[in-house]
């Protein structure tokens, strides 16, 4: 009996010393597990932010305050082509991306070009981190570059685009600084009435430029896409045509504009048309904001006044402007998905203000203005430029729900040059909107291949 008593004491014994050993060897795992996450923690990984800014100032800021926030985590810029062309730097980043080079941050210069990477698997879709991170895209930024549902950038820098007007030159004509709804009707008015001279010593009323945004504005401020009215079927028999190759010629017959031959056979720059006083107005965009008071590189002595973008007529929606911008996307083979995503949030969203207007929506914007304004104020109509850009009515047209990849084909090999058909070979405008959608459905159909 008390044999078997000692067996079951031993047994009990036995078993406590297993429990007690095994514990210590989950509590040894699990300390070694820490241990390890801790490792991963404070290890410190480096990304490359590949973009074309010429001046590195702003970015070398926007490094610096991310790392400061996020020490485990350095970036390095690396400009692609200092001074370059758009198409020159995305070239070269298509370069780099497809030998294998280390890519984890790209800028991009716009929603199409963005979207184009998109398609072609070059980018990283961002839904999954946003649903971890809790951010509402579309409440909290104004625009996105989105293909087939998912989202693969954001805007690091917002242009709205608006109409720049010589102050002095209004004040001359006796002509106010236009609001939110006048039209473009009213536009070519205002056009009529600030032409002055002849010759060389002629001031025009306006400079529209060669883009595809001069071609017909109103595809930017007052449709859901510039190009497609869905996913199918492109946009170039809009009626909107009609009245803006009509209105462009008319100004023309007017000698309101300069003609659109000398401006594509001179080459022209649209900034030193307008601050060398050769014209008016100007349809541009909110990047030019800083040049109105950079006085060493565009001399002037006017004051600018700012107008949002008019509308076709009194029964199109008031406020509606195009809002664009420069993307950010973290590339689809980056080996620090993670860190590159950190660092996309940042220069899209706190670090936007640095570099210029945000599309971050929890950004103050009338500061950044007033930031870029100190000290030249007497260059600014300052009232005009706030109410443009910070009026509650003032909302972009683009939504991202159509998405394709072909869209710099439509504006450039048809927009852009059915609009020069028209000007240049004295086309109709029904002839002219009938080749643009031939030329589409052609690209459409390649696309579909």
């Amino acid at each position: 009996m008390k044999k078997n008593r000692l067996i079951v004491i031993s047994l009990c014994f036995l078993l406590l010393l297993l429990s007690a050993c095994s514990g210590g060897a989950k509590e040894s795992s699990g300390s070694s597990d820490k241990k390890k996450d801790e490792k991963k923690e404070d290890e410190v990984v480096e990304i490359k932010y590949f973009n074309w800014d010429a001046d590195q100032t702003a970015i070398n800021q926007i490094i610096a305050d991310f790392e400061k926030e996020n020490p485990n985590i350095k970036v390095k810029s690396e400009v692609l082509i200092p001074g370059g062309s758009a198409v020159d730097n995305m070239t070269r980043m298509d370069v780099l991306m497809s030998a294998g080079e280390q890519v984890d941050v790209v800028s991009i210069p716009n929603v199409d070009q963005a979207v184009l990477r998109a398609a072609n698997g070059m980018f990283e879709p961002l839904d999954g981190y946003f649903k971890k991170d809790g951010i509402d895209i579309k409440k909290d930024y104004l625009i996105n570059a989105s293909y087939k549902g998912k989202v693969y950038a954001l805007p690091h820098l917002t242009n709205y685009w608006y109409i720049l007007l010589n102050k002095d030159d209004l004040d001359e004509a006796g002509l106010s600084v236009p609001k939110e709804g006048w039209t473009w009707d009213d536009f070519a008015e205002y056009a009529k009435k600030l032409t002055k001279g002849e010759g060389k010593d002629k001031r025009y009323g306006v400079y529209f430029h060669t883009w595809g945004e001069y071609a017909n504005p109103m595809l930017f401020t007052e449709k859901a896409h510039p190009y497609m009215k869905d996913e199918k079927t492109s946009i170039f028999n809009d009626k909107s045509f009609d009245y803006w190759f009509d209105f462009r010629r008319n100004l023309e017959k007017a000698g309101a504009i300069k003609p659109y031959s000398d401006v594509i056979g001179s080459e022209l720059n649209y900034r030193t048309e307008f601050f060398n006083e050769k014209a008016s107005m100007l349809m541009t965009a909110s990047w030019t904001v800083a040049d109105v008071g950079n006085i060493e590189k565009y001399p002037h002595d006017f004051k600018t006044a700012f107008a949002p973008m008019p509308r076709m007529s009194k029964d199109s929606p008031i406020g509606t402007t195009n809002i664009a911008g420069e993307f950010s996307a973290v590339a689809k083979n980056s080996k620090h998905k993670e860190a590159a995503y950190k660092f996309l949030k940042y220069v899209t969203g706190e670090g936007s203000q640095t570099r210029g207007l945000s599309s971050w929506t929890k950004v103050d914007g009338k500061a950044t203005i007033n930031k870029m304004v100190a000290g030249k104020e007497k260059y600014y109509d300052v009232d005009s430029l706030l109410n443009t850009l910070f009026n509650d009515k003032v909302k972009g047209a683009y939504t991202s729900d159509i998405a394709i990849s072909y869209g710099n084909e439509l504006k450039k090999d048809v927009l852009e040059a059915g609009f020069t058909k028209y000007m240049l070979d004295g086309i109709s405008v029904k002839e002219a909107k009938q080749w643009m959608v031939d030329e589409a459905n052609k690209i459409i159909e390649t696309n579909k291949k």
